[in-house]
């Protein structure tokens, strides 16, 4: 037997809905692990873990759970606006890491306070953006590196969903593509509509009226940026009712002087494809509602499907296998709260670009929610 199984990382779990579930089956599903209660303040979704995972003990108060377990690991799978007292909490009780679900805050006091509780406390701060270990994106990072496609100029990403929840992933995949090195600048756009009212979307979809309001914060109906890395390319985002007819959610285009890559979202397969001079046997159309590269009809394309490696821990599982090696190795994890502070501080600086209405040079000096501000201000619906 394996030194892992003898040695399980004794873990809890707080925020027991869909994506805790999620998350707990997998923990519970990994020798590094043993997961030995769970926390949430609805009945409904205690019930359904505990039948899901019944020897799991379970909690309504969090530092209840902290105190009485003892653990060595923590998963937070709460609302966004929970995340960073509940990880500052876990790292103050003694806990050796962290896996936070993202966003990782709703503001960026939140942010820089959860990632220097865990310095201090020499606990491994780990945050959801599992879209960078999968197979493409490390493919994709592994051919910009070679030069595949020469010199990268611009970096496209698409997505719905508001910029906080949703374009965060975007952000953190273009971090990834670039090789983490920050951004210089912000330019960014939102609008926000009246609760009640109905999007304006693709021609033939039918919008759900505008809520205001996801995961414990208000939110957008539509943005857009655009973001300048340090020495490298441009990267536009546009996300929620501004994201492009017809693109897959989490659609990324890298543009080079030699040609391209395009990620064609998660869940379409193949979902990586490259562009050069070599050609393919694939052109862009129109497939099940979703722009993306299809077979040609007569075999000549500008489009070819990318080899992806087999070995690579991705997901969410593969996250949480790299989260053990880190707190036993004392090793780098690539979703790291250091690289994701970096991508929140761009997702912030959207928000505060559209206040301030002017381009908004990095380091973030806006500690508060900056659409909150602008609600508070009266600029935009409340």
């Amino acid at each position: 037997m394996s030194a892992v199984k003898n040695n399980p990382f004794k873990t809890v779990l707080v925020g027991c809905g869909g994506m805790g579930r999620n998350q707990a089956k997998i923990i519970a599903g990994l020798d590094e692990f043993s997961l030995t209660a769970v926390c949430d303040v609805l009945p409904d979704n205690l019930a359904k873990m505990r039948e899901m995972l019944p020897d799991v003990k379970t909690y309504t108060n969090y530092d209840k759970m902290l105190s009485d377990e003892r653990p060595e690991a923590a998963a937070i799978c709460t609302p966004n606006s929970m995340h960073a007292p509940q990880t500052v909490a876990a790292a103050r009780a003694g806990v050796r890491g962290v896996y936070c679900e993202k966003p990782m805050a709703v503001n960026m006091g939140q942010a820089r306070a959860m990632v220097e509780a865990c310095r201090q406390a020499g606990a491994v701060l780990v945050v959801n953006h599992q879209r960078r270990i999968g197979p493409d994106l490390i493919e994709a990072l592994r051919l910009i590196q070679a030069g595949a496609i020469g010199e990268v100029r611009l970096i496209r990403t698409d997505n719905a969903g508001d910029i906080l929840s949703d374009g965060t992933h975007a952000v953190d995949s273009m971090l990834h593509l670039v090789g983490d090195v920050p951004a210089q600048w912000v330019l960014g756009q939102i609008h926000r509509l009246k609760p009640g009212e109905i999007p304006v979307v693709s021609p033939g979809k039918q919008a759900k009226p505008f809520d205001g309001f996801r995961y414990g914060h208000p939110v957008e109906a539509g943005g857009m940026a655009i973001i300048q890395i340090k020495d490298g390319p441009r990267v536009e985002l546009s996300c929620g009712d501004m994201h492009a007819e017809f693109r897959a959610y989490q659609d990324y285009e890298i543009h080079g002087t030699l040609g391209c890559l395009w990620r064609i979202g998660d869940r379409h397969q193949p979902n990586l494809f490259i562009s050069d001079s070599a050609g393919g046997a694939w052109q862009a159309g129109l497939e099940e509602w979703v722009y993306k590269p299809v077979p040609a009809a007569d075999g000549k394309g500008r489009w070819r499907p990318v080899d992806l490696p087999q070995n690579q821990p991705g997901g969410i599982g593969g996250g949480y296998r790299l989260f053990a090696k880190s707190i036993r190795e004392g090793c780098p994890h690539p979703m790291s709260g250091e690289n994701a502070l970096r991508g929140f501080e761009i997702v912030m600086a959207v928000y505060e670009s559209a206040r301030l209405n002017r381009k908004l040079f990095l380091p973030l000096e806006q500690d508060r929610f900056p659409l909150e501000l602008m609600i508070e201000q009266g600029r935009l619906e409340k």
